[in-house]
C-alpha cells in the first residue's frame, strides 16, 4: 500500500491513504508531498474492514477532491495453518480484513464510477487466489472470493467504462507475516522475493491502460519461485507469499 501511494504520486495523483495506524500515514504524507510532483496526500486514518470507518473515508475523500478515480483496495492478512489449528476467529479476521475490506471499499467508490462512467478499481490480490496452497486454506478463500467479485464487477464495469483489474503477486518481501510467525525478519529468502516497489509498479501500469483497453490480470513472480502452483522452492523455509 505505502509503495503504491507513493508510485501513483510520483505519477503526480492526489492520493488518500489510509490505515489503523496514524503515525505511519503522517510519514507517508509528508514523504508523499516532498516529491515535487504536485501530488497532494490526505490523511485518514481507518480500518477498512468496519462499515462506519470506510463511510468516512470516502466521505472525507468526495469531501475533498470531489471525485475518487482510482481505488487501489490493498488491505490484507493471512496465517498460515490448517484447518485443525486454525480458528474461527482466525477465519473471521482474515476474511474480513482481505474479503470485507474489499466490499466495504468497493461499495462505497465503485457506484458514483459508474454514475460517472470512468474510473479504475485494482484488488491487490495474490497467487493464492489462483491456486489452493497447502497450510493457507482460510487466506486462499479470502483470495479466491477477491478474484470472484473481480470477475462479477468486470461485467457492471466495462459497459460503463469503468475499469477493473487484479495484481496477484507471489513472494513479495514485505512485513506481511511477521506478526503471525510466517516470515521472520532478516530470513535471506526474502532478498530473493520482488519488492513492494514491482508490485507498485503493477498497479500502475493497471491504472494507466489507454482508454480503450484494460488489464484485467497481472499473475506476478519473483525470479525465486516456479511458475507452478506450489511448485519449486516455493514453500522453502518459514516464508509465505504475500
Amino acid at each position: 500500500g505505502r509503495a503504491s501511494a507513493l508510485a501513483l504520486a510520483r505519477e503526480g495523483a492526489h492520493v488518500v491513504i489510509t490505515s489503523r495506524t496514524k503515525a505511519d500515514l503522517d510519514s507517508l504524507a509528508a514523504e508523499i508531498e516532498a516529491l515535487g510532483t504536485g501530488a497532494r496526500a490526505l490523511v485518514v486514518p481507518a480500518d477498512v474492514s468496519k462499515e462506519a470507518d470506510v463511510e468516512r473515508l470516502a466521505k472525507a475523500a468526495f469531501d475533498t477532491f470531489g471525485q475518487v478515480d482510482i481505488l487501489v483496495s490493498n488491505a490484507g492478512v493471512g496465517k498460515n495453518g490448517t484447518v485443525a489449528t486454525l480458528t474461527t476467529e482466525d477465519f473471521d479476521w482474515i476474511m474480513n480484513t482481505n474479503m470485507r475490506s474489499t466490499w466495504l471499499c468497493t461499495k462505497a467508490f465503485f457506484p458514483p464510477m459508474l454514475e460517472r462512467k470512468s474510473g479504475s478499481i485494482i484488488f491487490v490480490g495474490s497467487v493464492a487466489g489462483l491456486n489452493g496452497l497447502p497450510n493457507e486454506p482460510i487466506y486462499c478463500s479470502t483470495k479466491f472470493a477477491q478474484m470472484g467479485f473481480a470477475q462479477s464487477i468486470d461485467y457492471e464495469a466495462y459497459p460503463n467504462n469503468v475499469k477493473v483489474s487484479v495484481i496477484a503477486p507471489g513472494g513479495t518481501n514485505t512485513a506481511y507475516g511477521f506478526y503471525n510467525g510466517t516470515r521472520t525478519p532478516g530470513d535471506p529468502i526474502l532478498e530473493t522475493y520482488q519488492d513492494a516497489e514491482d508490485v507498485a509498479d503493477a498497479v500502475i501500469f493497471a491504472a494507466t491502460q489507454p482508454p480503450k483497453s484494460r488489464v484485467f490480470m497481472v499473475w506476478m513472480r519473483p525470479m525465486s519461485e516456479a511458475l507452478g502452483m506450489g511448485g519449486g522452492n516455493y514453500f522453502k523455509g518459514a516464508a509465505a507469499e504475500q
